[in-house]
């Protein structure tokens, strides 16, 4: 019988589009593809292979693999639909190398705790052959397999090398190959085992995390457990250490979850607050896609190693400088009030921007805002700036459904602060 692998059909055309090199030339042949009926879903596919063959192994990484992802989340909520997926495309086709991604010739097989414990010493030797072969021995076609997402994030996300690219990386892949039903799995993880094992590796942030842990003498598989909210006690305590510095941070969320506090709840605090810097530090947006893809990990699995991700997370956000928040705007209706976050984006006035979002949040409008928000950054070139646009409003608007003001009010700083360019959204 032939692997299901085997049954995944290209669409055609597609990888010639990216393989130009020019995201306008590709935007308007992804554009015909998709209005000759091709399915976006498979034009994703095609596209994500095509980038993950030709992947280009530095720090940082290309980012069509976590663009094509993001398209995929915002397609719903976009006009027209097929536009994220067209920017996506183009910015692949922007970062596309003739070279192609060597793959291992053999697939590793064994037990999966074995190959689990092979797979983190062949990226520490820095072997990325060996760890792509054993990657795709934990791996199985067509199904997701939570072990071998542990220990990629873990290896990811304790290398902080490149602003935490290699997790933010990790998780949006993973993200892709989900959407996509894990056909060609490996394929699409591909670059992400590359780039753990293959870039320069940086665990300077996760030794001073694992002293921190040691001088606290912190159970992992206790706190795991944990199921406490995070209160008044411990947002004040935290804000404070905030203030001090990376270890006070550590030390304070270590303190927090010995006394039974969730690592989700720390999730969500360290990420809201990673967002509320993007307001007024551009500088923020790495520190804060680390968290928000930190809040993923913990989600996805309950592997007691995964709360390391947090306190690397704190040590991040507490070396962010954070500018000043402006108070929300006085919002008298909402379609008013989206006219004016509308002109603030395209005036370049990120602080008028965040206002007026931060205003309409508490004028209970965040739903509209969130989509318009959304339409907003699809229209935006995603190659001009590396696809973070993209990227950034698709996992801030899934976060504001648990924060909304800090996630909105930074989304629509972003989009202020990047200079607009529109030559792809013209071809639909």
């Amino acid at each position: 019988m032939p692997s299901r692998a085997a049954q995944v059909t290209d669409v055609p055309g597609v990888e010639d589009a990216l393989a130009t090199g020019d995201p306008r030339r590709c935007a308007r042949a992804i554009a015909e593809i998709l209005r000759s009926g091709a399915d976006r879903r498979e034009v994703a596919r095609t596209a994500g292979l095509a980038a993950a063959r030709h992947f280009d192994v530095g720090l940082p990484p290309p980012h069509a693999l976590l663009a094509l992802s993001a398209a995929l989340d915002l397609a719903p909520a976009s006009e027209p639909p097929e536009l994220p997926i067209v920017q996506a495309c183009a910015l692949a086709a922007s970062e596309w190398r003739p070279g192609t991604l060597s793959a291992t010739a053999q697939t590793v097989s064994g037990d999966e705790l074995h190959l689990g414990l092979s797979f983190r010493s062949a990226v520490r030797a820095m072997d990325s052959h060996e760890a792509d072969g054993i990657f795709s021995g934990l791996l199985r076609e067509g199904e997701e397999r939570r072990l071998a997402g542990d220990v990629l994030f873990e290896v990811c996300e304790a290398d902080v090398a490149g602003q935490g690219h290699k997790l933010t990386l990790a998780v949006g892949a993973w993200r892709l190959a989900r959407a996509l039903g894990w056909s060609r799995g490996p394929v699409l993880l591909r670059p992400v085992v590359h780039l753990a094992a293959g870039a320069t590796q940086d665990l300077a942030e996760f030794a001073a995390v694992l002293r921190e842990v040691g001088r606290a003498r912190m159970d992992f598989d206790l706190a795991a457990r944990n199921v406490a909210p995070i209160d008044a006690v411990a947002q004040n305590t935290f804000d404070i250490a905030l203030r001090v510095g990376p270890d006070r941070l550590v030390a304070d969320v270590i303190h927090g979850l010995k006394r039974g506090r969730s690592g989700s709840g720390y999730a969500d605090l360290l990420a809201a607050t990673a967002s509320q810097q993007l307001i007024g530090n551009p500088a923020a947006l790495e520190p804060a896609l680390f968290c928000l893809a930190a809040r993923f990990v913990l989600g996805f699995s309950r592997t007691p190693t995964h709360l390391q991700a947090l306190l690397l997370a704190a040590r991040i956000v507490a070396q962010v400088v954070e500018g000043s928040v402006p108070a929300p705007a006085r919002i008298a209706d909402a379609d008013g009030g989206l006219r004016d976050l509308a002109e603030a984006i395209r005036g370049g006035d990120g602080r008028g921007a965040a206002g007026l979002a931060l205003g309409l949040v508490d004028a209970d409008h965040a739903e509209a805002l969130a989509g318009r928000l959304v339409r907003e950054a699809v229209r935006e070139d995603a190659h001009a700036d590396g696809g973070h646009r993209l990227l950034y409003a698709s996992w801030a608007a899934e976060f504001a459904r648990i924060v909304p003001g800090p996630a909105l009010a930074s989304l629509a700083a972003l989009l202020a602060r990047t200079p607009t360019s529109r030559s792809v959204a013209g071809v639909l």
